[in-house]
């Protein structure tokens, strides 16, 4: 009887330690609420990350909403953040706000390990300092469906050359993706061309000045012509060609308020959500007058933290 006891024990410990762990990486803070959880990993270290997980009440695709992995790109950490308390009636979300914290604390584009973006094709056992946070990351693209990377961009991504602030190497104002079609190894594709451009369409019709549409950014990045090789380390390739998931980079333009670029970034995201098949009781406005209102309440916010200090 007392063996048996002790096995009872044992089964319900182990059982706590798989729920308070997240494939192999152990969960410093762990909140649940209805609907939706929150785990905060590497707690108390310069490191620290949250993550939100929202579950809708029917069975749906996954969304991975990704921020912060450049930390002078503000808007991104600042827009992820509207979506951590949506309510969803059909699908799911993972968001995570600031996943290169030093970075965002910062105000640079680099963290401690240098460009995260160039890190997914990182060696196994790599000693680099953020390689920890590319791991869980990419624990959490195979748990997804689609997967948003959010950044801002200087002056406007087009096709063809327009101007020095609107041409082919600029970025701002775009859906970025490594390839229009992907073919799987079942023979199914991906399009991920299509995605993005429905997408797209979706977030120009509630945009009133042209100058500020959306356009899809194909990089080709696999291709031996490629203009941005250098974008095979980064998050979006590394899911589509090693997970085979739908990943854009949302790129906002930095020639605008924050309050405009966060206002921008939610008009895209809403659209993606939409576009991916995943309803939500209500979406963040997309007004910028909210989107500045909540730039106002988060300053206020930091400044009452750093007078507290």
């Amino acid at each position: 009887m007392g063996n048996f006891r002790r096995v009872c024990l044992l089964t319900v410990a182990v059982f706590l330690a798989v729920c308070f762990s997240f494939h192999g990486l152990a969960v410093d803070g762990n909140r649940t609420v209805a609907g939706s959880q929150t785990r905060t990993y590497f707690q108390e270290t310069r490191q620290e990350l949250t993550i939100h997980t929202i579950e809708g009440r029917q069975k749906g695709p996954t969304l991975l909403i990704i921020a912060g992995i450049h930390g002078d790109e503000g808007a991104g950490c600042l827009t992820a953040e509207r979506y951590i308390d949506v309510k969803l009636e059909k699908g799911n979300l993972i968001i995570v706000p600031r996943l290169n914290g030093p970075a965002v604390d910062s105000g640079k584009r680099c963290g401690l390990g240098g460009d995260m973006n160039r890190l997914f094709n990182l060696p196994p056992g790599s000693s680099n300092p953020d390689a920890k946070l590319v791991n869980l990351a990419k624990q959490l693209i195979r748990q997804s469906d689609y997967v948003l990377n959010l950044h801002q961009g200087h002056d406007f991504y087009n096709p063809r050359w327009v101007s020095r602030k609107r041409n082919p190497s600029k970025w701002g104002q775009s859906n970025v993706i490594d390839k229009a079609t992907y073919h799987l190894p079942s023979g199914r594709k991906l399009e991920l061309g299509n995605f993005a451009k429905q997408v797209a369409n979706r977030t120009n019709q509630r945009i009133s000045d042209g100058d500020f549409h959306f356009t899809v950014n194909n990089t080709n990045t696999s291709g031996k012509r490629s203009r941005h090789r250098e974008q095979r380390g980064s998050l979006t390739y590394y899911s589509l060609y090693h997970q085979q998931k739908i990943a854009l980079g949302l790129e906002a333009t930095k020639n605008c308020s924050l309050a405009e670029a966060i206002s921008y970034l939610t008009i895209a995201i809403n659209a993606a959500i939409e576009e991916a098949g995943i309803r939500a009781e209500a979406l963040p406005s997309e007004s910028r007058q909210s989107a500045g209102e909540l730039w106002e309440a988060r300053s206020k916010s930091l400044s009452k933290g750093k007078g507290k200090g």
